[in-house]
This record gives structure tokens, C-alpha cells and sequence, in this order.
């Protein structure tokens, strides 16, 4: 019986793809036709991997900051924004606690709601610096999380099955009892290394053996038909 379901955040809770929180920032300060769009895939793909490659060492405020300064920088870069990055950048670092640079998945609200609603205990199980707990409470989601664990905090990364035993420890549930929802094959081996059911989530719809909408997790939670 599944009794605690875990979930990754970054486009699974909250979706990171530059078009649902950068474009509108540029389109509002008149920048977008300024931009490159036929860049933005390989700028994105650059500054996601330097982020999963160095986002542990972003333990305290202004570590993480200067991170995701730089982060959004190389994102400017990359479509032909460098003499706006600096200004973007220092926009989105000093409001990383507002709710609209955060993008929320289709339902992810509701159906932690429902969840929480039904006594499933909730955890998150994600490779995020020191910014995500505050980052959860601007986007109304951490209420429902009875822990969430960073990677950055805990030292300890996905695939790491050791990051996924060390929230089910604080929840109290053996990793049979649990799923996980996450969007990467990190999200994947590790929940498998650690005994736990996985489930992938695409949000995008690109990936024909993910689910699609938050709301079959509650499905898949609950076993109903």
C-alpha cells in the first residue's frame, strides 16, 4: 500500500523552460524581438548542466544567489541578450521570492491538496540549492510537505538512492510504500536504487512513456481505476 508520495520540483512542480518565466520578463521590458529564439534550446541545455553540475556548492543565500545570477547570464548569452544579462539577472536574483518568476505545473496545487487530503505523507526529493525552500514557500507549496530535502542541504544528490532513504527516513515510510514523481532519468534510477516505484512526468508531452497531467498521481497513489 502506497503511503507517502515523493516529488522532484524542477518541471515537475515547477517548470523551468525560459519561454513560461524569462519571455514574459522580456516581453515586458521590450526585449523579446531582441532575442534569438533558434538559440534558447542549446543556451537552456548549457545552463541547466552547468546548474546540475554545480549546484551543491550553493549552500547559503548568497552562494546561491551568485548562482543563479550567473545562470541567468549564460541564458542571455546564449540568444543574443549579453548587453541585457546583467540587468535580467540582478531582476531575477533580487526577486527570486516572487511567485511569478516560478512557473507552477497545471494542478500541482490541487493535487497536493488532494493528496495531503487523503493522509498520503508528502516529501521532495530534489537536486536544488539553498534557494528551495524559500522558493517553495513563494509559490504556496511548501504547506504541504511534511519534508523537503535539497540536494544542496543534505549533500547528497539523485541518482543517489541514499537522498531518497534519508526523506523516507523523516517521513517515517519504507521505500515500498512510496512513489516518486520526477521528470529525468535521475529521478528514475534513483527511486529504483532505492526500492521506490517511479513514475515520469513530462509536462511538455514529449515523452510518450511519461505521464502528462499531476492529476493521474493521485490515480496511481490511490489505485483507482
Amino acid at each position: 500500500m502506497i503511503r507517502a508520495v515523493l516529488f522532484d520540483v524542477g518541471d515537475t512542480l515547477i517548470l523551468g523552460h525560459p519561454r513560461l518565466w524569462l519571455w514574459p520578463l522580456l516581453e515586458q521590458r521590450g526585449l523579446e524581438a531582441k532575442a534569438d529564439p533558434a538559440r534558447l534550446p542549446q543556451a537552456t541545455k548549457e545552463a541547466y548542466q552547468h546548474y546540475a553540475a554545480h549546484h551543491m556548492q550553493a549552500t547559503d543565500e548568497t552562494t546561491a544567489l551568485a548562482f543563479w545570477r550567473a545562470f541567468h547570464r549564460e541564458i542571455m548569452r546564449g540568444i543574443g541578450l549579453e548587453e541585457h544579462a546583467d540587468e535580467i539577472a540582478d531582476y531575477l536574483a533580487q526577486n527570486w521570492q516572487s511567485p511569478h518568476i516560478w512557473p507552477l505545473a497545471p494542478g500541482a496545487k490541487e493535487v497536493l491538496a488532494e493528496l495531503k487530503g487523503l493522509g498520503f505523507r508528502l516529501g521532495v526529493v530534489s537536486n536544488w540549492d539553498w534557494t528551495l525552500p524559500g522558493v517553495l514557500r513563494a509559490t504556496g507549496l511548501a504547506d504541504f510537505f511534511d519534508y523537503i530535502g535539497a540536494s544542496a542541504l543534505l549533500g547528497v544528490a539523485k541518482p543517489n538512492p541514499r537522498f531518497f532513504h534519508i526523506v523516507l527516513d523523516r517521513l517515517g515510510v519504507h521505500p515500498r510504500e512510496a512513489l516518486h514523481i520526477g521528470d529525468s532519468e535521475d529521478d528514475i534510477q534513483g527511486a529504483q536504487a532505492a526500492g521506490v516505484r517511479p513514475v515520469l512526468f513530462d509536462a511538455y508531452g514529449r515523452n510518450p512513456a511519461a505521464i502528462r497531467d499531476l492529476n493521474q498521481v493521485v490515480v496511481l497513489a490511490t489505485g483507482r481505476a
